[in-house]
């Protein structure tokens, strides 16, 4: 695994998501309480963007059907709300392994 620059630490916002990529990777970048989450960056239901979502706590949302992902471990906290059409969640986000070295963010791929 190679751990590849994807931000600056002054780059990633608490409470904000951010969009990054590495090695042909789409992520999103999240700072809670301190600590530098990355993820994949689309839902794996419908594909939307979750860096156009929220995040709450230690979990981002995504802002077309509001199914939540914990951050750290990519598992589904909620189901996707639509029941109408009877979807269920699928699979968790992918996660990736993030290091934190001077002023650089580092995500291995």
């Amino acid at each position: 695994m190679e751990f590849v620059k994807v931000a600056a630490v002054a780059d990633v916002s608490e409470g904000k998501p951010l969009a990054a990529e590495a090695g042909g990777h789409k992520l999103l970048l999240a700072k809670v309480a301190g600590t530098v989450y990355a993820t994949q960056r689309r839902c794996p239901h419908l594909g939307f963007n979750l860096c156009r979502g929220k995040l709450e706590d230690r979990a981002t949302v995504c802002p077309l059907h509001k199914a939540r992902f914990d951050l750290a471990t990519g598992e589904i906290e909620r189901d996707p709300r639509l029941w109408i059409i009877g979807m269920k969640a699928k699979s968790g986000l992918q996660t990736y392994p993030v290091r934190v070295e001077g002023g650089d963010v580092l995500v291995g791929v």
